[in-house]
């Protein structure tokens, strides 16, 4: 294992490029009148085939630095109450990248609700982009052509922070953050 201090009930993931790989730790448990010993378990999405599956903590980390998920006191249950709602989900399938990924798993263990913060933050980003190219696009066909650039410029940018605004506005309609901050 890492140096980061990992005890059996934790939400943990690593950094894989452009998304971040989420799991519970449970250390050794017993599943089907067998003990596995350093086990993590995680929803292993394959598009619409994934499912939630247990495997070794090498096998997981695949020689990645691994994170534990600091959660806000009191916003999640009980470590040996974690691990016995993610050891009942062994083997379920139905992966969806936006409605039931690994994010949304190792959240629901810790808390009961299914929350992706990776989601979030793209649905707030693309929203943004989205709402503040329209916003500023809008600003600058309207004005005249007589006005300066420098307002011409500074309206548009304008609009285009109250449309990066609407983003996160949008975001928050379709997508809960979560209760947790990563690290």
């Amino acid at each position: 294992m890492n140096s980061v201090d990992i005890i059996p009930g934790d939400h943990i993931f690593y950094r894989c490029g452009t998304h971040d790989h989420h799991g519970i730790y449970c250390g050794d448990i017993p599943y089907k009148n067998k003990i596995y010993h350093n086990v993590v378990i995680h929803f292993e999405g394959k598009f619409k085939r994934g499912q939630i599956r247990g495997v070794s903590f090498e096998k997981f980390a695949k020689g990645h630095n691994i994170y534990v998920v600091q959660y806000k006191k009191g916003s999640c249950y009980y470590n040996n109450l974690v691990l016995d709602r993610a050891i009942n989900k062994l083997g379920e399938p139905d992966y969806n990248l936006f409605g039931n990924n690994c994010e949304h798993f190792a959240h629901w263990c810790k808390t009961g609700t299914k929350r992706c913060g990776q989601l979030h933050n793209f649905i707030e980003e693309a929203g943004g982009i989205l709402g503040g190219a329209i916003a500023g696009g809008v600003a600058g066909a309207v004005l005249p052509l007589t006005l300066p650039e420098v307002v011409i410029i500074g309206v548009c940018l304008a609009a285009g922070f109250g449309g990066s605004e609407l983003g996160k506005r949008i975001a928050n309609l379709f997508s809960d953050q979560p209760d947790y901050e990563e690290g």
